[in-house]
């Protein structure tokens, strides 16, 4: 696998699901908003060569900054998985509290 193709894979793991009628236009930007968080360097026109894959050199940089974006998106994943889960606990403990006084 060249480092194109590595780095166009990544770019669809930055770019994340897409809607049914949502336009590449759109994906890309998004693409870009996450990835010129992480460095200015980024821009649009970058995004879319690795995109469509026209680009012959590629960054090691661009790779890692890729990367980072893709663990912070999987890290605020679990994040959010955990406290929904912590919070589904709390409701029930609280309900069943609550049942334990109405039947007194």
């Amino acid at each position: 696998m060249s480092d194109a193709d590595l780095a166009a894979n990544l770019l669809d793991d930055v770019i994340g699901s897409r809607g049914v009628r949502e336009p590449v236009k759109s994906m890309l930007d998004r693409a870009y908003r996450a990835l010129n968080k992480c460095n200015d360097e980024w821009t649009r026109r970058r995004v879319r060569s690795i995109f469509n894959k026209e680009t012959t050199r590629i960054d090691h940089r661009e790779i890692e900054e890729m990367r980072a974006v893709i663990r912070a998106r999987e890290t605020h994943a679990a994040f959010k998985s955990e406290t929904a889960a912590i919070a589904a606990m709390a409701v029930n403990s609280a309900s069943s509290e609550n049942r334990g006084e109405t039947a007194r």
